[in-house]
């Protein structure tokens, strides 16, 4: 086991910021070729730059993981432009929070739709690519708020509880194929989400993950031995 990644192929949901740049980036310098998708063309434009000079190479795809013919394009270029696709990273969320018996309802949906039906989108269009390459990984970034509920998190807290189960519903089903599914379980992390700015949550004082600390989480899964599965990992900060 080398820890390179060289000729593997990753497609990264929310690839342009965040957590999903910090893998980008951290996969990039392995050696991966990649497929960014993310609604920002700029800040996409300015993400595979910096794939490409970290020594990567990266392909943006400006779209919104609920498109499900988007994601089946995505997937498609991944294919055609790079090789195939052996690894999705299901990373792109948002946060829309307040008390339930005042939260509108299109608010609702949106949550929804980006971080539980989102991933089921983008999983649904890149598992017949990575059977075709023999296997691979499809990972989620989950939350804290996945395994707990907080507060006027309503809408969040069902959409990370309801990606945990369909990530454990998903690795029952590939079972008997040589995929690994996992899910990372983040604490807080660095980064601009919701209402909270970066600034925001340094002010706080609070104790927060750096997004390559998530990436590096993604590294140690996707360079595991391949007789090692870690199905869930929960990373917190201290």
């Amino acid at each position: 086991m080398t820890g390179r990644l060289d000729g593997t192929i990753v497609l990264i949901t929310g690839g342009s910021r965040g957590i999903g740049l910090a893998t980008a980036l951290r996969l990039g310098r392995l050696g991966a070729s990649m497929v960014l998708v993310a609604r920002d063309s700029a800040s996409l434009l300015e993400a595979c730059r910096r794939v490409d000079e970290g020594g990567g190479r990266a392909i943006g795809v400006s779209a919104d993981v609920v498109d499900d013919s988007a994601m089946e394009r995505a997937v498609a270029r991944a294919e055609q432009e790079l090789g195939g696709l052996d690894v999705l990273v299901n990373n792109a969320g948002i946060g829309r929070y307040g008390p339930v018996d005042t939260f509108e309802l299109s608010d609702w949906r949106r949550v929804i739709d980006t971080n539980l039906t989102g991933p089921f989108i983008a999983t649904r269009a890149a598992l017949p690519a990575i059977r075709r390459r023999g296997g691979g990984h499809i990972l989620s970034i989950s939350s804290g708020a996945g395994k707990q509920g907080y507060s006027n998190m309503s809408a969040y807290c069902a959409s990370k509880f309801g990606l945990q189960g369909f990530m454990a519903a998903l690795a029952a089903e590939v079972a008997d194929d040589p995929i690994k599914c996992a899910t990372i379980v983040a604490g807080g992390v660095l980064t601009d989400f919701g209402i909270r700015s970066r600034e925001d949550r340094l002010r706080s004082g609070d104790k927060f993950l750096a997004p390559d600390d998530v990436a590096a989480a993604v590294e140690f899964l996707l360079t595991q031995p391949e007789g090692a599965w870690t199905q869930e990992l929960n990373l917190w900060p201290r």
